[in-house]
């Protein structure tokens, strides 16, 4: 009863099962870069990769070492980034092509994310 219990050691996947699961994560990675400009939730992708949604936010985390949240909005963020430098898009408009539901939300990660707005961003 004690094991049930004990967290550590659903973090650590032995190293033949990452193996087998690496299908399983390029497979929701290449789902997240295809489609990050869209609401994508923990079900929808584990439900792609044909996974439970414990397994797939298990598996995920284990092998990439960031949560799937954590990687989308790296992929989200990355991808505005490069629209603020090389486009002249209204901010606004690069939040909604990047998948944010709103301005604020979308400045604030980018702002914990780079150390700067996306209007300094763009300025430089």
């Amino acid at each position: 009863m004690k094991s049930l219990g004990n967290v550590a050691n659903l973090d650590s996947i032995p190293a033949a099962l990452k193996k087998f699961h690496l299908i399983t994560i390029e497979k929701a990675k290449n789902y997240m870069l295809a489609n990050f400009d869209k609401n994508i939730g923990l079900q929808q992708l584990a439900e792609h990769c044909c996974v439970s949604l414990f397994h797939f936010s298990r598996i995920f985390k284990a092998v990439m070492k960031i949560t799937p949240h954590q990687y989308l909005s790296e992929i989200r963020l990355n991808h505005a980034r490069i629209l603020l430098e090389n486009t002249k898009y209204p901010v606004t408009q690069i939040a909604i092509q990047c998948g944010y539901n709103s301005v604020e939300h979308f400045a604030t990660a980018y702002k914990q994310r780079f150390e700067t707005t996306p209007s300094e961003s763009r300025s430089r």
